[in-house]
Order: structure tokens, then sequence, then C-alpha cells
């Protein structure tokens, strides 16, 4: 296990989507993952059981629940959608949420696809605190972060997105495709994302999202000893002993072997850890 506690390099801080939304299958109906590219929500109520299928290519990619609320949020392809856990059928509500129009040019004339590249894919939906939800989404490979607001009627609640929208680099990654994770936790964004329009440079950075001065720490760049081609998988916030001094974040990951010989191409599996601020 790589332990990243100490040994931290410093930085300064410096269209409407055509897809089927959801498919609703009834508590009763059969189920089966129809490709690799389908993910499945299963939720159990008190009263019913829900099914939601959502697919990577209509550009859903995170969902994030709230049981005490009663509320589902959806990341999709320029837009946020507000569901209704107890209830798949009801009206939903949805946030536009495009990238700038100068992004998605720019990521066009770099020979992307202007269908499943150049558009706000939103990828990160971290709860903040009880009423904002911190988002994040690809930009058109300029990444973007902003806050959603909800409010606590379950009825008719508050949905809206602030008007200041910062910088997702280190964030959220470039590329809607990119294997990634992210961990909002005592204020602080853990991420191990790539941190260049080629994907190249992966780093993990923990950054301060509390306040103006997103200031953050990363591993050091191109350090094969450190990262090697990640791919990562998840990462989590894990207490170690009884003081909350020594919760650590904890990433899973899997990268090419540097400790092996020149021509072995295996895949090993990782996992390192980071120290919380206090």
């Amino acid at each position: 296990m790589r332990d990243f506690c100490c040994d931290v390099n410093s930085l300064a801080s410096s269209s409407t989507f055509s897809c089927p939304i959801f498919h609703h299958i009834p508590p009763q109906g059969a189920f089966s993952q129809t490709s690799p590219a389908t993910f499945t929500f299963h939720y159990k109520s008190r009263s019913s059981i829900n099914y939601l299928l959502l697919t990577s290519d209509c550009g859903y990619q995170v969902l994030l629940l709230d049981e005490d609320r009663g509320w589902l949020l959806v990341g999709g392809k320029d837009h946020i959608y507000l569901l209704s856990p107890d209830n798949l059928q009801r009206p939903f509500q949805k946030i536009h949420w495009p990238a700038a129009q100068e992004h998605v040019e720019h990521c066009r004339l770099a020979g992307k696809s202007l269908e499943r590249d150049c558009a706000n894919f939103v990828r990160v939906l971290q709860p903040f605190n009880k009423t904002h939800v911190y988002a994040c989404g690809t930009g058109a490979f300029h990444p973007q972060c902003t806050y959603l607001q909800l409010s606590h009627n379950s009825e008719r609640p508050m949905f809206k997105l602030s008007h200041t929208v910062e910088s997702g680099r280190g964030k959220c990654p470039f590329s809607p495709r990119e294997p990634f994770t992210v961990r909002l936790t005592d204020g602080e964004l853990y991420a191990g994302t790539s941190v260049d329009f080629m994907g190249a440079n992966a780093a993990i950075f923990r950054t301060s999202v509390q306040g103006s001065s997103q200031h953050y720490l990363r591993t050091e760049a191109y350090e094969q000893n450190w990262l090697n081609e990640p791919d990562f998988v998840g990462s989590f916030s894990i207490p170690d002993t009884h003081s909350p001094d020594d919760d650590k974040v904890y990433f899973f990951f899997k990268e090419k072997a540097v400790e092996a010989g020149q021509w072995d191409r295996r895949v090993y599996s990782r996992v390192a850890r980071v120290c919380k601020v206090r």
C-alpha cells in the first residue's frame, strides 16, 4: 500500500439530449442487464421496489441518493435530473447545465466528437451540506464545478444551480469516459483523475472547496513510482483509530507494474491512502 500522507507536492491554487431518459421496471417485472454500458439502480422503499436503468451511451454516469429527504439526483449529458426514488414514474425536474460554446468549439477543433465528447457530462455529485451538493462536469474537455441547491420540501423541492462556476481541474476528468474517483469529506475534495486534455497526467488531489482559495495538494507529476498510468476504481473515507486525527481516505486503482522487469506488462491492483486535513 502506498502512503501519501507525508510526501505530497504542494502547489499554488490555481444541446438538448435525445436519448430516452429513464426506463422503469415494475417490481413484478423481470430484470436483466442488456449490456456492459447499462447501470442499474435498485431501491427498496417501505411500499415498493424500484429499478432504474441508465445507459452510459446516453451520458448517465453518476447517482446521488438522499433517503432521508426522499430524492435521487442523476448526472447526465448537459443536464442534472431530480427524481423521487419512491416513485420513479412521478414527473422529474431537470436543470440544463451545458458547456460554454467556446469550449465546445475548441473541443470540436481538437478532433473530438460533438455527440460523445464535446458536452458537459456531469460526473461528480457529492453532498456538501444539508442544503447543497457539489457538482462537476467535463465541460467539453474543460472541467467545471458549481453548487446545486436543494430545499427540504419533498413535494416540490428547490432545485437550482449556483451562478458561480469554478474550475474542475483536479476534481473531474476532461473526458466523459476516463475512469476516476472522487470523495468529498470535511470540506475537502479527494480525487483520483488526470489533469490534462490528453489524460496522460494522472494524480491524486486533495482540494479545499470551502472558501475562495481553492488550495490543493497533489502527487508528483509524471513520477512512475507514485502513479504509473493508473485506472482509478474507488475511494473511501475510513477511520484508522478512534481518533479523528488518524482518519484517511483510501484510493483503489490498478496500474502497470513499475517494480517488474522491462518486458513485464502486467497490471497490478493497488491501494493508496491520503491523510485528512485537520
